[in-house]
């Protein structure tokens, strides 16, 4: 499948799919990190114009028009929607149906909900290096966010202890252990990834998509 460029008619499509505006609520732009989970797995992305029907949003995998998607939020709210246009790195996403999206969006008041806020995370299977004081390991990587990530260990790893990450294509980056259980345990970056680092730690040495 080829991916369309849409040119000037951009606009006029987006508007077209996600319905007329005064009838809805107006787009809202937004700079929100969010999971993207599509067909050849998760990645992140940034949502930018949003509104009831439809989103525009920067990504960073190759996405052809026609193919589902499903957008989850900080607060664990899920959208799903379908490619309507694809550009450079940017898309356009028209819902599956219309959604309170100012509610969704309003992360700081759903925690009277009882949803848990927390930086979108995705799922990996890669290896790291993990350095305790003078003990060095290997580790399998099982999720990772902007902030941290999950890996599967049979070290006994104390909470609040530092250590020393090492991931191809991930600068060393030094963490602070929150858990460990079961096998596995939860670091958190003492410096968070920016969005751009985590998207070129994600696509560094990845294989170009090609959409045929």
């Amino acid at each position: 499948m080829t991916v369309h460029s849409v040119g000037s008619d951009r606009a006029a499509l987006f508007d077209r799919a996600i319905g007329d505006q005064r009838a809805e609520l107006r787009h809202r732009t937004v700079l929100q990190v969010a999971r993207l989970a599509t067909a050849r797995g998760d990645e992140l992305c940034i949502l930018r114009n949003v509104s009831a029907g439809g989103l525009r949003a920067d990504i960073y995998c190759a996405l052809a028009v026609g193919e589902t998607v499903e957008f989850e939020l900080r607060t664990g709210r899920r959208i799903a929607g379908r490619v309507i246009w694809a550009e450079g790195g940017s898309i356009g996403v028209k819902f599956d149906r219309k959604v309170p999206i100012l509610a969704y969006l309003a992360h700081q008041t759903l925690g009277e909900l009882g949803r848990r806020v927390r930086a979108p995370r995705v799922q990996l299977n890669g290896e790291a290096t993990v350095r305790v004081t003078d003990r060095e390991f290997a580790v399998h990587i099982a999720d990772a966010s902007q902030a941290g990530m999950c890996i599967k260990t049979d070290r006994l790893l104390l909470e609040g202890a530092s250590c020393d990450i090492n991931a191809a294509g991930l600068d060393e980056r030094g963490a602070i252990v929150r858990w460990c259980r079961d096998g596995a345990a939860g670091l958190q970056f003492k410096r968070p990834l920016s969005f751009r680092e985590f998207a070129a730690w994600r696509t560094r040495g990845r294989a170009p998509q090609v959409l045929n």
